[in-house]
């Protein structure tokens, strides 16, 4: 059942799908304890049915990614920290921590539309109008669900 055909294996795929079976198990443990599996009905059945899905589902993307075989050249350590250690994926993630570090003083509305327009720019490097449109439209649809659908209060920011 290879999906992906003679595809080599990425630095670092191996252990993240490990690490999504186990995950997979532990919520398949916690949907358990919900109120077990007493009728059809009970709490806890879709919880189960869909930790029970992930984790199927894990174990076949496991098995497919065991097969194949790693990416030669480098060795395993240094594939895996050129592949995710690029500075781009730096640059993101500094990216996230200054947005949450922004939450508080500049509230929900300005730290949200800064952060989109420079992930977005910095991830698609394409046209700044289609950055500046794609941020505005995503930051109207993340308000309107969030605090009308929702009822989320969102955070006004201690400056303003």
């Amino acid at each position: 059942m290879a999906m992906s055909g003679d595809r080599m294996r990425r630095p670092g795929e191996l252990v993240f799908v490990v690490a999504l079976v186990i995950f997979s198990a532990l919520a398949l443990w916690q949907a358990w304890l919900i109120s077990g599996f007493s009728s059809p009905s009970s709490p806890g059945v879709f919880p189960m049915l869909a930790a029970g899905t992930m984790l199927v589902s894990g174990l076949l993307i496991l098995t497919d990614t065991a097969r194949k075989r790693p990416e030669s050249g480098l060795s395993t350590l240094q594939s895996f920290l050129r592949e995710i250690t690029s500075g781009r994926w730096i640059l993101f993630a500094a990216l996230m921590v200054a947005y949450i570090l922004a939450l508080e003083p500049f509230g929900f509305l300005p730290s949200t539309f800064v952060f989109l327009l420079a992930s977005i720019a910095l991830l698609y490097r394409g046209s700044i109008l289609v950055t500046l449109a794609v941020s505005v439209v995503g930051l109207a649809a993340i308000f309107v669900v969030f605090r009308y659908v929702f009822g989320v209060v969102l955070p006004k920011g201690s400056l303003f």
